[in-house]
């Protein structure tokens, strides 16, 4: 019997290493209940995925993106999860939030460059590998550029990249237009989808107050849910986020942030998120079933 899911993934649609199918068919091999692909600002791998798991009658596909969000400490990314991507709203913001990368992403470079790097956009959508050749607006991400200066040799790994040259505080970095965090949750709603907070930790809120009053605000919106388990949370997290939830009755998600080799820490179903720990309720609105006790 199939207890756990994995709601948070990205694909080469955005910056995950595999495909969309490749995804489907690896939760199948991990027998997983469900598995949802999250890219960033863009819903191009939906279909592959749709069709590969057409497959797999006993793997539930939910359909989805992670947007971000203006915020003023700290990152806010909200999921929108059981999509159409085809929903006018949700492609208009869709939209949007490509334009904004389309101008952040040669800024980032114009910067690099004037360090001494030796680095142009050419070397960064290499990074894309030969899935993108597929995708009428690729997705590039800052992920892309810290591959690229890793294999020019001017970072050791990823996380070197991000912490000399691109990260929020190194010389080179260069922040997107965001929309407020009520425009993202609304355009969601609009869609018909579920809006999701996405890794808590990542706002650096102060203290337990202000979450909650982060959680309310942004439920006076509409959010549905709170990611309560992902590959980044301590235990501790993990049993607040959950005793938040169900203070102010939001729905419980969790997933891996899977990226493969971008991401190595972060694996694929882990850490197991029980469809058990959702109300019958959110369960039924998100994977068309109840929980399993």
């Amino acid at each position: 019997m199939r207890r756990f899911v994995d709601l948070h993934t990205h694909s080469t649609a955005s910056d995950g290493a595999l495909a969309p199918a490749q995804i489907v068919r690896l939760a199948e091999g991990k027998r997983l209940a469900a598995i949802a692909l999250t890219d960033h600002d863009t819903t191009a791998g939906i279909e592959e995925a749709q069709a590969a798991a057409r497959e797999f009658p006993s793997l539930r596909l939910v359909a989805g993106m992670e947007v971000s969000a203006a915020w003023p400490a700290g990152v806010m990314h909200i999921l929108a999860l059981g999509i159409d991507p085809q929903a006018p709203a949700l492609r208009q913001l869709a939209e949007v939030l490509l334009a904004a990368r389309d101008e952040r992403n040669p800024k980032i470079i114009a910067r690099l460059q004037a360090l001494g790097l030796a680095i142009d956009m050419d070397d960064v959508r290499t990074e894309l590998g030969p899935a993108s050749a597929r995708l009428s607006h690729p997705v590039i991400g800052r992920l892309h550029i810290a591959a690229a200066l890793r294999r020019k040799g001017y970072a050791r790994d990823i996380a070197d990249a991000f912490d000399r040259f691109i990260g929020g505080k190194a010389p080179a970095f260069v922040d997107k237009e965001k929309l407020p965090p009520r425009s993202v949750v609304a355009a969601i709603k609009r869609s018909a989808a579920l809006a999701i907070l996405a890794h808590p930790p990542q706002l650096y809120y102060a203290d337990r107050a202000e979450l909650e009053r982060i959680l309310r605000d942004l439920m006076d919106e509409g959010l549905d849910g709170l990611e309560v388990y992902h590959t980044d949370h301590r235990a501790e997290q993990t049993r607040l986020y959950l005793e938040l939830a169900r203070k102010f009755s939001l729905g419980v998600t969790g997933g891996s942030d899977f990226h493969g080799r971008a991401k190595p820490d972060a694996t694929l179903g882990r850490p197991l998120v029980p469809i058990s720990a959702m109300s019958e309720d959110f369960a039924r609105r998100l994977l068309g079933r109840e929980p399993l006790s």
